[in-house]
């Protein structure tokens, strides 16, 4: 690793197993180096770890051997530098969108001027200015997943964690929120870490794909040469169907079939 590498290192995964008693093995041997500015998918069947890796950088487990660091900082907690948007929104139905967004805020003890300034522009970055009133009952689900995702911004961490935050939603209204999750990306520069079982929603929004097999182990990485800013047309590629294509025989194989292509440069 160069030097330049190093200074821009944020996450190192080094070697994480973890094991629950009397179990099977949920992981074994998972090591990955994660940069600031990165976006990087966790993908793999149902069942292979790829939540409970998640939760172990988020500092909610503990690895039965190996370490999670953060920024050269051992995770052996949840920390604010870490932001966690669930797959249950677990929004407060009897507050309104500000009060739900300023709640963390509220409970750390920040005074309520700046508590309110910043979830405003939190509520604003994901496009919901003029909603702050609302009650979270009346809104969309695209909408309610809008404020779990500012509840999490508004606490400014470094990395963002996703534990697939868009899979209950219809497909019209998950690429729209692809295409806010990458201007917000773009405008922030976070780290983002995301959970998904959708190749296609991988592949469009990642730098890189962990692909995680059904035992708990790293198959490998692949990196995502689509350029940025991805734009929805690129879906339609020829060279963003190959990348789906290697994937998806990934995953169906549980690898053991090599796919051969031409000219794809994967």
């Amino acid at each position: 690793m160069t030097e330049m590498q190093s200074e821009s290192l944020i996450l190192e995964i080094e070697d994480v197993s973890i094991h629950y008693q009397g179990k099977k093995s949920i992981l074994n041997g998972i090591s990955l180096s994660i940069h600031k500015g990165e976006f990087i998918s966790i993908i793999g069947k149902s069942g292979c770890g790829k939540s409970t890796l998640l939760n172990a950088i988020a500092g909610y487990l503990q690895p039965s051997s190996g370490t999670i660091s953060v920024m050269g900082k051992q995770v052996v907690q949840p920390g604010p530098d870490r932001g966690f948007v669930f797959q249950d929104l677990a929004l407060f139905p009897w507050l309104n969108v500000l009060d739900n967004v300023a709640f963390g805020l509220k409970m750390s003890g920040m005074d309520k001027q700046e508590r309110e300034k910043r979830s405003k522009e939190a509520i604003q970055m994901v496009g919901l200015a003029g909603n702050e009133q609302k009650s979270v009952n009346d809104l969309s689900g695209g909408m309610k997943q809008r404020v779990a995702i500012a509840r999490t911004l508004v606490t400014q961490p470094n990395i963002l964690l996703m534990d697939e935050p868009f899979s209950a939603l219809d497909e019209q209204t998950r690429e729209q929120l692809q295409e806010e999750l990458l201007r917000i990306q773009k405008e922030t520069r976070m780290t983002v870490i995301l959970v998904t079982h959708s190749i296609d929603e991988a592949v469009y929004l990642s730098d890189r794909i962990a692909v995680l097999q059904d035992k708990g182990q790293l198959h490998r990485v692949m990196k995502v040469a689509l350029g940025r800013p991805r734009i929805p047309e690129i879906r339609v590629s020829s060279l963003f169907n190959e990348y789906k294509k290697q994937l998806m025989l990934d995953l169906r194989n549980d690898f053991v079939v090599q796919y051969e292509h031409e000219g794809a440069g994967i």
